[in-house]
């Protein structure tokens, strides 16, 4: 009884502790956009979205489905680390040692899948995925900023191409899409490797950037032309609500990589907008696309569908659209307006789920 209650109550914590981090992230990330919002992270909401609230997030789905214990502290450490990070503004060690930990602990999550179910080219992937993010983390105490984005990003990037991976074992691959997805993986891994060198003296910034957003193309390419989320896009109900979002997903991580190689030839530069068309249009929409999946994990509820959950990934998309266009040409008020629309896409698939949940809770009754 008392294995159960310490059972539920870190899934409980853990699970505010990442909502707290996206509302407190979002906050300092609009607030760097102009909008008058509260702004304890606006210094550290990159790092609080990717490492608080994401990384929260995939270690406490990695936790639940192992259903061990001692699992929960990765999720745990990884959103005690994200407000650590924005109340202690003056020193970002005890969120990079959070950070290292929940890291740790989700990389001995996936040895132990390893070693008590089987191994997998998914799993391996996953674990190399969670390796990325201690060595973002090291980067960051390193003082290495770009090297850290590298890492976090890979991290997130490895762990969603592993779980697509992981469901198109049920489809007979052909052996050169088996290879290539392969070569593509090891490109970010030696990326990640270049880039946390760098950051202690190496001379390897050279070759980080060009690859990287070339295996992120290729990457997008192929999940667009063998994952099977594309084949169901018009499929009623949850399955075509998750096809959309993953679909129009693999789209953004295509544009956000055409623009990291565009790099330095757009106007102010390409970085700020393929970051954030990785991170907001391809990782969110994974969340919308998957969240219909995780939550009956988490709650043991299924949530009723709802037309209006396919509302916020087109919301989120012409967002983006509108944040390029006010890059490119200077805007800074457009830039705000663009903020607004990633918080109401966010906001309101965030009350679609609830109200869904609360359905299908009333339904089971």
């Amino acid at each position: 009884m008392t294995g159960l209650l310490l059972w539920r109550g870190g899934i409980g914590i853990s699970a505010a502790l990442a909502a707290l981090n996206l509302l407190v992230g979002a906050s300092g990330g609009l607030a760097r956009l102009g909008l008058a919002t509260p702004q304890a992270a606006i210094g550290v909401h990159g790092a609080v979205m990717a490492c608080g609230f994401f990384g929260a997030l995939i270690a406490l789905e990695r936790a639940v489905a192992l259903r061990r214990l001692a699992g929960l502290t990765a999720p745990l450490a990884a959103g005690v680390g994200g407000v650590l990070a924005w109340t202690l503004p003056g020193t970002a060690a005890p969120a990079q040692a959070a950070w290292l930990l929940a890291a740790g602990a989700l990389v001995g999550l996936y040895i132990q899948a390893w070693v008590t179910r089987a191994w997998s080219l998914p799993l391996l992937v996953e674990l190399c995925g969670a390796l990325c993010w201690g060595a973002g983390t090291v980067a960051w105490a390193a003082d290495s900023l770009a090297a850290a984005v590298t890492g976090w990003t890979a991290f997130l990037v490895l762990t969603i191409a592993a779980e697509r991976r992981e469901l198109t074992q049920m489809f007979r691959l052909s052996v050169f899409a088996q290879r290539l997805f392969v070569a593509i993986i090891s490109v970010p891994l030696a990326a990640v490797t270049l880039a946390t060198a760098a950051a202690f003296g190496a001379d390897t910034n050279a070759f980080v950037s060009g690859p990287w957003w070339a295996s992120c193309a290729v990457l997008a390419i192929w999940l667009l032309r063998w994952d099977m989320a594309p084949r169901q896009w018009a499929s009623p109900g949850w399955r075509g609500h998750t096809a959309q979002c993953l679909s129009i997903g693999y789209c953004w991580l295509l544009a956000g990589s055409l623009l990291g190689l565009a790099g330095p030839r757009l106007p102010g530069g390409g970085t700020a907008l393929a970051l954030h068309a990785v991170l907001l249009g391809f990782v969110v929409a994974m969340v919308f696309g998957h969240a219909p999946i995780i939550l009956p994990t988490l709650t043991g509820l299924r949530p009723v569908y709802s037309g209006w959950a396919r509302a916020p990934i087109w919301i989120l998309s012409a967002s983006l659209v509108l944040r390029g266009a006010a890059a490119l040409e200077g805007s800074g008020q457009w830039l705000a307006v663009a903020g607004v629309g990633h918080a109401l896409a966010i906001g309101w698939f965030a009350c679609v789920m609830f109200i869904g949940t609360l359905r299908g809770r009333h339904a089971e009754r």
